[in-house]
């Protein structure tokens, strides 16, 4: 019997400095709050075609590792926190963390402001401190906003041709 595959449909977005990435379904639900934004908007029953790119308010650096990592784990387990930290890390992941510190940094930032749970443990790993004391200095380290103007998203629907 011959499997038929649909088609993946693939979702614009780009970054603060106006770079567009394209990502499936799968991995924009890796992305906690722009999975629950596509939910709440309801943007998973407009074509994605009709869609103009979600802009996330991160560099085009930092967003492609994100997007990277989250496409790779994108089929693993959900993430266990009472597992985190408590196993050796792949090669993958051990290359994937061959960073400059200040990258590192902002991807623990985008992990923690867009709740990607297995990233932020990962990096938590990586740096050597449990999560607690990483996140306790990034909420001293943020904007009196609260959200370190990190978080923010928009889209828009492309108008129907007429």
């Amino acid at each position: 019997m011959i499997q038929i595959q649909e088609p993946v449909v693939l979702y614009k977005i780009r970054s603060i400095d106006r770079q567009r990435f394209l990502i499936d379904r799968p991995t924009v639900a890796m992305i906690g709050r722009l999975d629950e934004f596509f939910m709440n908007a309801g943007l998973d029953l407009i074509p994605a075609d009709d869609l103009n790119a979600v802009q996330l308010e991160v560099s085009a650096p930092v967003l492609r590792k994100v997007i990277e990592w989250c496409d790779h784990h994108k089929f693993d387990p959900p993430h266990d926190e009472a597992r985190a930290g408590t196993g050796d890390m792949s090669e993958w992941d051990s290359n994937f963390f061959m960073v400059r510190h200040s990258v590192l940094f902002e991807i623990i930032r985008t992990a923690r402001d867009y709740d990607i749970p297995g990233l932020f443990a990962m990096c938590c790993q990586i740096v050597g401190q449990n999560p607690e004391v990483v996140m306790a200095g990034l909420l001293d380290d943020d904007d009196d906003d609260g959200v370190g103007g990190v978080f923010r998203m928009r889209v828009q629907q492309n108008a129907p041709a007429a």
